[in-house]
């Protein structure tokens, strides 16, 4: 029996939960994180963006905590994705450009909760290469888990091991180009869209950013889902939720750029019983630091390279 505490994530967020480790490995919490691919970060309406249909992340902000200055290693998909699975940064994968599959010798962090007796899966994009997609016990990528990946994720929970914790790495294809209309995403209103000052606002310019904000909701809509089969499998009060993007929006000065636009991400996280309702922190955060503090909270000890 241990007590452990949070020294990743700031101080203020996260030092004051700390715990008794149980023996037993299903008391260890199931971990779920979701990320999404070209999301800006305060285009989520538990970030005050006016025009947002999220209710379901804005529902995860309320029930825990919502931080706004979390920053990315990187604003290109690759190199943020092989940053966050393995806590390092970009010059230490080797995995630093884009489309750059993720060194053998590198460790992503679900092969250590694997190791630990974590069930782990994933679905969706990757993007991290396939020596990376050792360290899940299922990895279904876009071709096999539909369209964009969220499609199998309720599946994903259904067909889990029940006798072992699981870290499920779910990642939407939304709302990266091309836009994909379906009945699964909600496109606002034209004139209600706020243009950022460093686009021309235009007719053109307000239909491509409905078009993206359709694809923002259609990934809340399979965040919905997700928490409806957690809820249903009776797991909600020993399973925490992550939520953030890979990098910014796929406009102008924003994705692949060294913007707030391009680099800041949105990162949202419930833990029923362990993070106090509606809270909102301002502190600095690094997508690094995502790594190391799931692997404290499984209770695993920490490999020096962190």
């Amino acid at each position: 029996m241990k007590l452990r505490t949070f020294l990743y994530l700031p101080v203020c967020i996260l030092a004051l939960f700390s715990w008794e480790m149980s023996a037993s490995p299903l008391d260890k919490p199931n971990i779920i994180y979701i990320i999404a691919d070209d999301v800006g970060w305060n285009d989520l309406g538990c970030y005050g963006s006016a025009v947002a249909h999220t209710p379901n992340i804005d529902r995860i902000a309320k029930e825990g905590i919502l931080l706004r200055n979390a920053f990315l290693t990187a604003s290109s998909c690759s190199p943020s994705r092989c940053s966050i699975i393995t806590g390092r940064y970009p010059h230490n994968t080797g995995a630093a450009e884009l489309h750059t599959p993720l060194p053998k010798e590198q460790i992503p962090f679900p092969l250590l909760l694997q190791e630990a007796g974590y069930y782990t899966v994933q679905s969706g994009k990757s993007h991290f290469g396939p020596d990376a997609l050792r360290c899940f016990d299922q990895a279904y990528e876009m071709t096999e888990a539909g369209v964009g990946g969220e499609e199998r994720w309720v599946k994903c929970l259904q067909e889990r091991p029940k006798n072992k914790p699981f870290f499920a790495w779910f990642a939407a294809i939304d709302a990266h180009r091309d836009w994909q209309f379906d009945d699964k995403g909600i496109t606002p209103d034209h004139a209600k869209i706020a243009v950022p000052p460093y686009l021309v606002d235009c007719q053109e310019t307000r239909q491509d950013l409905a078009a993206y904000h359709h694809e923002i909701s259609r990934w809340d809509y399979y965040v919905g889902q997700v928490l409806q089969e957690v809820e249903a499998q009776g797991i909600s009060d020993n399973t925490m939720v992550i939520i953030m993007s890979d990098n910014g929006m796929p406009f102008p000065r924003a994705k692949t750029r060294v913007y707030d636009s391009g680099m800041k991400t949105p990162l949202i996280i419930k833990w029923p019983g362990m993070i106090t309702h509606g809270t909102v922190s301002n502190s600095l955060v690094s997508a690094v630091d995502l790594a190391p503090t799931i692997i404290d909270i499984a209770g695993i000890a920490l490999p020096p390279y962190f």
